[in-house]
């Protein structure tokens, strides 16, 4: 088979991997299907509504004169329910307007400021609107995309990874938690537990964006990806733990052992603080997270009561390192170097 047949047969697989639907709908029925709890927003897998009054504003504004609406993107859970993928700040602005938002009630029944057109919108809320105007809206037609429940998961990761209709791509994390929690709701609980761990928040003092994009998540899976399957690592990390998270929500028998271990290690490293994953420029190193977090896991035993001056002398060996400098740096996500890193780590921890 010559390389095009090889291209085009490859496509076609993929082709036919994808299930998707569309429908065309207005947002009246997508309000009656989130009151009959058929349509699922999930703050756990989205970031938080956050669009201020202009914002709001427009989005009516445009509804009532006409402007067409950008699709939605949901997927088919194994129960045939749908949960938003993307499109949160809209959706969720029609229906914090109609006052049936659930998960951010205190969003609900905000009132609008002036539009850029028109300006007697200012101090309206939904119900001072006349009847007609509040039937535009919901009669407004929506497109759906549907990412039906049978489809390969790799391909709906593609999917959601090439969406910008809303202005910013969603992270890896949230891609993530969106696909696969159609699979189990558990591992994503799990992973939700952990990054809500005060001690953890402590030592990596996220940001406010970060904490909004999932970054805590993400470490949390990164760590049991490197734990839990790092003779299968990828060439790509961020692959690995894509891969990793496929297998791991099938598997909520795990949880408990790798929820025990993350909470035990966090434990251990917290009398230290936030400069145990920083290095000499002050900034937090995933590489440092990588290597300190299973040095500590893999001699678990010896470490749940050992000094924290030793400890902290462990970590400092591990940043004055040559051989953990040389595989840091440029290219540090690569397979090879994590596998050096971790080889440094163990080396320096067992001692």
């Amino acid at each position: 088979m010559d390389k095009i047949q090889q291209l085009e047969t490859k496509l076609e697989e993929t082709r036919n991997s994808l299930s998707t639907d569309r429908l065309d709908m207005s947002f009246g029925e997508i309000m009656s299907m989130y009151e009959r709890e058929e349509i699922i927003i999930d703050p756990d897998f989205q970031r938080l509504f956050r669009w201020d009054t202009y914002q709001k504003t427009r989005f009516i504004e445009s509804i009532l004169i006409g402007i067409p609406i950008p699709p939605i993107f949901v997927a088919e859970d194994k129960n045939g329910r749908w949960e938003l993928v993307d499109g949160l700040q809209r959706i969720s602005t029609i229906f914090s307007f109609f006052g049936i938002l659930r998960s951010m009630p205190e969003k609900n029944n905000w009132i609008l400021c002036k539009g850029d057109i028109a300006d007697d919108l200012e101090k309206l809320a939904c119900k001072d609107l006349p009847l007609k105007f509040q039937l535009n809206i919901k009669r407004a037609s929506c497109r759906v995309e549907i990412i039906k429940w049978n489809s390969v998961f790799d391909m709906r990761y593609e999917l959601f990874n090439r969406l910008n209709t809303g202005g910013s791509e969603l992270t890896d994390q949230e891609i993530r938690n969106a696909i696969f929690r159609g699979v189990s709701k558990d591992f994503n609980s799990f992973l939700r537990r952990c990054s809500e761990n005060t001690d953890f928040i402590n030592l990596i003092q996220p940001t406010e964006r970060q904490l909004e994009q999932l970054y805590m998540d993400e470490l949390a899976l990164r760590f049991c990806s490197l734990t839990d399957l790092r003779e299968e690592l990828s060439e790509n990390i961020s692959q690995h733990m894509t891969n990793y998270m496929k297998v791991a929500v099938a598997k909520s028998e795990k949880i408990p052992e790798l929820e025990k271990s993350f909470n035990e290690i966090v434990k251990i490293l917290s009398p230290i603080g936030k400069d145990v994953f920083r290095g000499s420029n002050n900034v937090f190193s995933t590489s440092l997270f990588d290597c300190v977090m299973i040095g500590i896991s893999k001699y678990i035993n010896r470490y749940r009561t050992e000094r924290t001056d030793v400890i902290i002398g462990k970590i400092e060996s591990l940043k004055s390192s040559d051989s953990f400098k040389k595989a840091s740096g440029s290219a540090s996500a690569s397979k090879s170097r994590i596998l050096k890193r971790m080889e440094v780590a163990e080396e320096i921890f067992s001692n």
